[in-house]
């Protein structure tokens, strides 16, 4: 880029001011930076700037926080208690249910990122699919609800699920929660809904895959 900074899409869903002080600056200073080429006349007011979704924008001196909290491991059916220290939606432990089939699907309706890909070097263990607000977020397998509420550490409202079979997922940033603690699932299954609860700069499903280890999605799901 021209300047030090971030270059990032603006998907909407939050004040656009509130979007520019995620990364540290103001509203002004993305929409008079000349590189993003914005007439001002036509956003109108800075704060609720009128700027289509979709706009890829230069953020000068932009940052965004190094994300060095990431869900614990192991959070299964039969001892979620692990779970207890990301929020008030952790569950109790449940007994039988549903168990995943061991293949993955999408959980988001768009089968590409609007956001960071899964990156060990910058601690981004996951995969931002892009959606708008309220759209669908299915479970990438069957399984059990093991967390379904608010996650204190950013992810807004949260929903993971144990496969039963040493996999579990997590879905984060959720605008709404279908599913609730100790529910079975089913592959493909509704659970929620796309959203940007938590520390997010726009609609999108932060999604995990865990298998004792935070493992790459791409390596489990069907080829786009």
């Amino acid at each position: 880029m021209p300047v030090n900074g971030v270059y990032w899409e603006w998907l909407g869903g939050i004040p656009f001011g509130e979007w520019a002080e995620f990364y540290g600056v103001s509203a002004t200073d993305i929409i008079e930076y000349p590189g993003n080429k914005i007439d001002r006349n036509s956003v109108g007011d800075y704060a609720n700037a009128n700027i289509p979704t979709g706009t890829w924008l230069i953020i000068p001196d932009g940052k965004r926080e190094f994300v060095s909290w990431s869900a614990p491991l192991g959070v299964t059916r039969e001892n979620p208690a692990s779970a207890r220290v990301l929020g008030p939606g952790a569950c109790e432990a449940v007994s039988g249910g549903a168990v995943g089939y061991g293949t993955y699907v999408y959980p988001t309706n768009k089968h590409y990122l609007s956001g960071f890909d899964y990156s060990e070097k910058t601690n981004h263990r996951g995969l931002d699919f892009a959606g708008s607000e309220g759209e669908g977020v299915y479970a990438t397998d069957a399984g059990v609800v093991v967390y379904s509420g608010w996650n204190n550490y950013g992810y807004g409202n949260m929903i993971m699920i144990d496969h039963g079979n040493g996999f579990q997922s997590l879905y984060a940033h959720l605008s709404a929660l279908y599913r609730g603690c100790g529910q079975s699932v089913g592959q493909g299954e509704g659970i929620g809904a796309v959203g940007s609860t938590g520390r997010s700069s726009g609609a999108h499903l932060h999604f995990e895959l865990m298998a004792g280890i935070k493992v790459n999605p791409w390596d489990y799901l069907p080829p786009p």
